[in-house]
């Protein structure tokens, strides 16, 4: 009850105390919004419980290529998955399912149609997660064997807008792409589990061209997931991986070559993907923001108590006890904190939005990640803190003779040497926190900057490119073949026809795409050795245009001739790399070297294939920007690579001629499916969301962090110039001037920030070198952004010293005086 009375005592002090209350709810309480935000998706994505069935166990199975610069999960070959379901000892239930979620057109009684989104999986995929069919069954095997009917189970928010949750849905059926599929069962609401929400699951099915050994290396969209045995961890799994590629007939001849890793990974890893460094630093930079609001918040509170440090006095004279004046100020401390993390949990959902927005929190993740029980208790937990720091800060502030604080009288008087050492100290904390924060955010710019200024190898502007995927079986005929041929040479034609079309080219792979392709190959005038001993390129079918679409430049020689490509002559082109490692001082042009060739669409051993070099191209960046060339890249002639990417250079927006490029595939080949078209600079940018994404919100956390500092270091010297306001008067009384008081404010908080800058260097260095592995061309003290960090931080510090030393050289004598 005591307890009570001081608390509502202190909220009608608060509440007298407007702007004072308001200022420091509204700091603190957008501060540990911002933390809570981070903290709920690090928790949500990394410690969470995933809603499946002993989650804990579950596992995927995560492959790249790294000699390729591939820093993705490739997935595995059907040949490798069956083989790793037969014979791993650490890993049972091993099921696979295609992460790619396609657009297949669904017909009805009318001419119009509609688009479904369609999933495919093992049957043993629902069983593996617990999930059950709420209506209906789920697939069984015999659904996923080769030339079994087709059958469909329904999302659940299909189920209801198509259906109105309709049990007569089991057993009709739907035309998609041609084909009856009879709906068999419907799967639970909420259940998630790809990148993006299917409507329909169909079996996967796996045919016997799937399962030749040609097919051993061919590494797409196919994923495994499986669990633990138990008394098994993820290394025994990860070490049977290994074993098994190097049995596996297809795969262990191209293991050295393409730097192929494999490792088993918890299942979260899905979600978590490249998310987890940049969710750590972000955690990191939301607590320095933290730190400098708190300690920004403590000076506003110890300024509050300097000057009702009178009243204080009084009370203890009158008999009030230590612990009275202490629970008051406990009472004030958790009135406002509470406050604040109150309206922290407010903002909560607005900062998962914006962590949304810059896709840090992963909209397709299965367990909710947002405000649960763990964000509130993180939120109270930092409250408390906070709290707990401005009740010491107080609590050492009265420790002082009460006869001599009612002796000095009222708050104009100079406040004592503890109460002035403990702002300053908390002020020159803010500002190195400040400086620290600013300076790691300056660093990843100027990281950014030079990175998007790479030369790339090629003309990036005004080009559009898409892949296309026929669906041509591997072992299709000759005449299915040239029927896929045909059907690209007349996408090409029709493209090239469009209105600012300037040309456009086809490639087996294009720069920043997601393809790549790697051979061995005899140097020019190299003896003959073991495979295991050559050197290894990047191979790239080229059309005639290919280059001129790219607008990559040829240094020497020329391009490939109509008749070399319609023929698949035995003549080259080879990147200045590939003339600087293996051509010395002679002349390329003319020299001969051998290459393993397997096209697309053979599919068979790769022979040694003799070829002439007739250009040399520049080096081009492949995979990203920051990129060191590993291997020279090779580029040979095809008139028409199948499952190509189109190159459509532009005369002016290369954007506008996404849709014209899509309705010419859906025309001509309906059954191919065209991927996401992007502008070569949406494709490079690409490669840097996770850098820009991180950038802009360290922007953000850098402002706020600037604002509070400036706020901070204001209300220190305002407070300083009311209390020494009769120091001042008497002083001008004396003769002195008012600029030599504005001189003298002045120079008090020009050694409180300089101190501060000095004390961040360590800091700054210390977080730069945390940023290290981001970092692109800039050391950890990189000039430029030292200069610009402190330069930025000085100019808003001294705006915030001029006010109240302005105030300071216009105080009038006599008025100052008058209280005296």
């Amino acid at each position: 009850m005591i307890f009570l009375r001081d608390l509502k005592f202190a909220l009608r002090r608060l509440i007298r105390s407007g702007g004072f209350s308001v200022t420091v709810v509204l700091l603190l309480g957008l501060a540990l919004g911002a933390t809570a935000g981070v903290f709920s998706v690090i928790y949500g994505l990394m410690y969470k419980p995933l809603p499946f069935a002993q989650a804990e166990q579950l596992v995927t199975v995560d492959t790249r290529f790294s000699s390729m610069n591939i820093d993705f999960n490739l997935g595995v070959s059907v040949p490798y998955f069956e083989r790793i379901a037969a014979q791993s000892t650490a890993m049972a239930d091993v099921t696979a399912y295609r992460d790619v979620v396609t657009e297949e057109h669904e017909e009805g009684d009318t001419d119009a149609s509609a688009s479904l989104r369609v999933a495919r999986a093992q049957p043993g995929l629902f069983g593996l997660l617990g999930v059950g069919a709420v209506a209906g069954r789920l697939f069984n095997a015999d659904d996923a064997k080769e030339g079994a009917a087709p059958v469909a189970m329904l999302d659940w928010d299909t189920w209801q807008a198509r259906f109105a949750g309709s049990a007569d849905a089991i057993g009709k059926t739907l035309r998609v792409d041609g084909k009856d599929i009879r709906i068999v069962g419907v799967l639970p609401r909420g259940f998630r589990f790809l990148r993006k929400q299917p409507q329909l699951w169909t079996p996967l099915i796996f045919t016997a061209a799937d399962r030749g050994t040609p097919q051993a290396g061919n590494f797409s969209d196919l994923m495994a997931i499986a669990r633990l045995r138990p008394g098994r961890a993820t290394a025994d799994a990860t070490g049977e991986l290994g074993a098994i590629a190097h049995s596996l007939d297809g795969l262990k001849e191209i293991l050295d070559v393409t730097g192929f890793k494999a490792s088993v990974k918890p299942l979260r890893s899905i979600w978590l993907e490249q998310r987890q460094s940049a969710l750590n630093l972000m955690l990191l930079a939301v607590l320095l923001v933290l730190l400098v609001t708190a300690a920004n918040v403590c000076n506003l509170y110890i300024a509050r108590l300097l000057t009702r440090r009178h009243e204080a006095a009084l009370l203890e004279a009158l008999g009030a006890s230590g612990g009275r004046l202490l629970r008051q100020i406990v009472a004030e401390t958790l009135c406002l904190c509470g406050a604040a993390a109150l309206l922290g949990l407010i903002l909560l959902p607005a900062g998962l939005a914006l962590m949304a927005k810059f896709e840090l929190l992963p909209q397709d993740a299965p367990q909710r990640v947002g405000i649960d029980a763990a964000t509130l208790l993180f939120i109270v937990v930092l409250a408390a803190a906070v709290a707990a720091a401005m009740t010491l800060a107080a609590a050492a502030l009265q420790r002082r003779n009460a006869y001599e604080a009612i002796k000095q009288g009222g708050s104009r008087q100079t406040q004592g040497g503890r109460a002035q050492r403990v702002r300053q100290a908390l002020l020159v904390g803010q500002i190195a926190l400040t400086a620290a924060l600013l300076v790691g955010t300056g660093l990843l710019l100027r990281s950014s900057q030079l990175l998007l200024r790479e030369n790339v190898g090629f003309d990036r502007d005004h080009l559009l490119m898409a892949a296309i995927d026929f669906k041509l079986d591997p072992r299709a005929g000759e005449a299915e073949q040239l029927r896929v041929r045909a059907n690209l040479r007349a996408m090409i034609e029709r493209v090239q026809a469009l209105p600012g079309v300037s040309v456009v080219g086809a490639g087996s792979m294009a720069p920043f795409g997601t393809s790549d392709s790697a051979s061995n190959f005899l140097p020019p005038g190299a003896p003959d050795v073991e495979q295991s001993a050559q050197p290894t390129a990047r191979n790239v079918f080229a059309s005639q245009d290919y280059f001129a679409a790219l607008g990559l430049p040829l240094l020497r020689g020329r391009a490939f001739l109509a008749d070399e490509t319609h023929g698949d002559a035995s003549v080259a082109i080879v990147d200045a790399d590939f003339v600087q490692r293996y051509c010395a001082d002679r002349d390329p042009l003319g020299l001969k070297f051998k290459i393993g060739v397997q096209t697309p669409v053979e599919q068979t051993q790769e022979q040694m294939r003799e070829y002439t070099i007739v250009g040399v191209a520049a080096t081009v960046k492949q995979r990203s920007l920051d990129e060191h060339a590993e291997r020279p890249t090779i580029y040979l002639p095809q008139e028409t690579p199948l499952n190509s990417t189109l190159l459509v250079r532009s005369k002016s927006d290369p954007a506008a001629l996404a849709e014209p490029l899509k309705q010419i595939v859906r025309e001509i080949a309906p059954q191919a499916r065209l991927a996401e078209t992007f502008t070569m600079r949406e494709w490079i940018e690409r490669t840097l969301r996770d850098r820009l994404r991180l950038n802009t919100l360290l922007e953000l956390l850098g402002a706020m962090s600037l604002t509070l500092a400036a706020i901070g270091l204001y209300a220190v010297l305002a407070y300083s110039v009311r209390v020494r306001t009769t120091e001042f008067g008497v002083r001008m009384a004396l003769g002195a001037s008012g600029g030599g008081v504005l001189k003298s404010v002045l120079l008090q908080g020009t050694r409180l920030i300089v101190l501060g800058l000095l004390l961040a260097l360590p800091l700054a260095y210390a977080l730069a070198r945390l940023l290290g592995a981001r970092l692109y061309q800039v050391g950890a003290f990189d000039p430029l952004t030292l200069f610009g960090v402190g330069a930025l931080l000085l100019t808003v510090s001294l705006i915030a010293c001029g006010v109240p030393a302005w105030r300071a050289s216009r105080v009038d004598p006599i008025e100052a005086l008058r209280y005296e």
